[in-house]
């Protein structure tokens, strides 16, 4: 009975992840800098320039083109470059990147 449940527990969290996967998100500079050089990649995958120049406050669409929903972005706020790790794009719709100026980051979602 174990077996089967183990079984059955593992065809609903691989038809779970399967279903799971980022969609397009917009991003909110909440940094009170322009973010420069903005970059996204899947968590573990290659780094994907999308733009730069975002100023406080505004808004960019952020393309996510991966089957996953852990996300890293980086950018350059100040002159620092500067990573947002972690991020769960999946079922978000808007992220908003967050920094202090002791350089803790963290990302609010709506």
């Amino acid at each position: 009975m174990k077996a089967g449940w183990i079984f059955a527990f593992g065809v609903v969290a691989a038809a779970t992840s399967a279903l799971a996967a980022a969609g397009p998100v917009v991003v909110v500079n909440g940094t009170g800098k322009v973010l420069g050089g903005i970059e996204i990649r899947e968590f573990g995958g290659a780094w994907a320039p999308v733009g730069g120049g975002l100023s406080p406050g505004a808004r960019s669409a952020l393309p996510v083109s991966g089957q996953g929903c852990s996300y890293e972005v980086s950018a350059t706020v100040a002159g620092k470059p500067v990573t947002w790790p972690g991020l769960n794009l999946c079922e978000v719709k808007v992220v908003t990147l967050n920094r202090r100026s002791d350089d803790m980051v963290w990302a609010d979602y709506d």
